[in-house]
């Protein structure tokens, strides 16, 4: 018996679903010039004839991997600087980075993916639609850049390049939440409270900006006192 045209859409959605998460493990670990169908196939637990079924080349499953993290990285960053409204700059960027570090523990991927991603975006997207690929795969570090040049401009943090800025601070934080997750992997960091993992990951972020230690430390205090009270 035949499946209806909706179950066979849900199957096809399904499918589709499992193969571009499949892909997203392998690119994660390998890269786009490390990765092939054979791979993504095993990976994805199903028959390479049928990853082809749904995708016709590589550079067609990785467009659509892309776009759909694309896609996902802007809501998340959104529904991040949609709760910034009545915080200053300092408190705008812990508040963001803590975000971003909480999102990291549920989900380690999506950071993982948006540090490969400028890297290969070249090789998946045309010519044409490259500047429009780039600002898609930099939106994290561009809302930073954004926050940080608000901060200059009404005097919370000294006068610099705010790109530069970004970077530095997008860097540090990135290799820092890092070494964190892998510290967290033993006993060590089993013992430490969110806080406290935190605020190592960060404290080097905002010295590089030249913000004083007691400035970001009370920033950090008012953005925990605000997620316990749900503010």
């Amino acid at each position: 018996m035949s499946r209806n045209p909706e179950k066979n859409a849900q199957v096809r959605e399904g499918r589709k679903k499992q193969i571009l998460d499949a892909t997203l493990s392998v690119y994660i670990r390998s890269g786009y010039f490390g990765t092939d169908m054979d791979i993504v196939a095993k990976e994805a637990r199903l028959a390479k004839g049928l990853v082809y079924y749904y995708y016709k080349t590589k550079q067609e499953l990785f467009n659509e991997l892309f776009m759909q993290m694309f896609k996902d990285g802007f809501i998340f960053s959104e529904t991040l600087t949609s709760n910034l409204d009545g915080l200053n700059p300092i408190e705008q960027l812990m508040a963001y980075a803590y975000g971003m570090f909480m999102e990291n523990r549920d989900n380690p991927r999506m950071m993982q993916f948006f540090i490969r991603a400028p890297f290969d975006a070249y090789a998946i997207f045309t010519a044409d639609n490259r500047k429009e690929i780039a600002v898609k795969s930099d939106i994290h570090r561009s809302t930073l850049t954004s926050i940080i040049q608000k901060g200059i401009a009404e005097g919370f943090i000294p006068e610099s390049n705010p790109g530069m800025a970004a970077n530095s601070f997008w860097s540090v934080f990135v290799a820092n939440v890092f070494a964190y997750s892998r510290l967290i992997d033993g006993t060590q960091g089993s013992v430490k409270s969110s806080k406290e993992s935190f605020k190592e990951v960060v404290c080097f972020c905002f010295q590089g900006l030249g913000v004083e230690k007691d400035i970001w430390s009370a920033c950090l205090d008012k953005v925990f006192a605000d997620t316990k009270s749900g503010g």
